[in-house]
């Protein structure tokens, strides 16, 4: 029977069996491969003084079976070939027109200097740096952290014992499992509640004093009713809360009823 709040357990598939029938995913390249393509394809270009990015570009293209690459490559091709048509290799002394010069020295740029700045974006592992996505240090770590979520969750499904033995969402408690910055939200003290991501001051604010006032909550959805949070602050939450009974804490020594009474 599952606990309050959740769904079924995670079904993850047998080792070895595709996530999809019929479909397979490429296998990412190494990545000492990956970076001696990007140092190679961008000495390449730099020696060659942007003469052969073309060349650099159509190997990506064909490796990574793209034809957008493929496009870039012909376009690094096609300046290439007007740069040496502007040249007047017959007349090298005769007077190069203005234009003509700023046209030649933009193309040089372009297919060198710019050329050689695409190969290095072109490494999956510069790219991801950048960008924050798959592949970079920020997205592993949130990646291990949501992994480490699913396994708390899934220890609660079926050890419930392991909320108190493991205190899981509890990071006002001394612990030592990592539970992936799970919050179980009925037990948490109000400064826990405080420190919600994506919340403003009075909405974190509003779920502590309706839990003390109206008692635990059941769900997101009712916990976004009770307290009239939007969609848009409940969405990071349903990653990091979970709601189960809240449990009695334990009366202090001096609050404790006398015995026999």
């Amino acid at each position: 029977m599952p606990l309050p709040g959740y769904g079924p357990p995670p079904v993850f598939p047998p080792p070895g069996l595709p996530a999809a029938a019929g479909k397979r995913r490429r296998t990412p390249s190494p990545g000492w491969a990956s970076a001696t393509a990007t140092i190679a394809g961008t000495a390449l270009v730099l020696l060659s003084f942007g003469c052969f990015t073309w060349l650099v570009m159509l190997t990506y293209a064909a490796w990574r079976r793209s034809w957008r690459l493929a496009l870039v490559g012909v376009g690094y091709l096609v300046a290439l070939v007007v740069e040496v048509a502007m040249l007047d290799l017959e007349n090298p002394d005769a007077e190069v027109p203005g234009t003509v010069a700023v046209i030649f020295l933009g193309l040089v740029v372009v297919t060198w200097l710019v050329g050689a700045a695409h190969v290095v974006l072109l490494s999956r592992g510069v790219w991801a740096a950048l960008t924050g996505g798959q592949g970079s240090v920020k997205f592993r770590a949130e990646e291990e952290r949501r992994v480490r979520r699913e396994h708390a969750r899934y220890l609660l499904y079926h050890y419930p014992a392991a909320r108190n033995d493991l205190r899981i969402g509890r990071p006002d408690l001394p612990r030592t499992f990592d539970d992936g910055g799970l919050i179980d939200v009925n037990a948490v003290p109000e400064q826990v509640l405080a420190g919600l991501p994506g919340l403003t001051a009075d909405e974190c604010r509003q779920i502590a004093v309706d839990r003390w006032l109206r008692g635990p909550y059941a769900s997101l959805e009712e916990l976004a009713g009770r307290c009239l949070l939007p969609p848009t602050a409940t969405d990071r939450l349903r990653e990091l809360l979970f709601f189960l009974p809240a449990t009695r804490p334990a009366l202090a020594p001096e609050r404790m009823p006398p015995a026999g009474s």
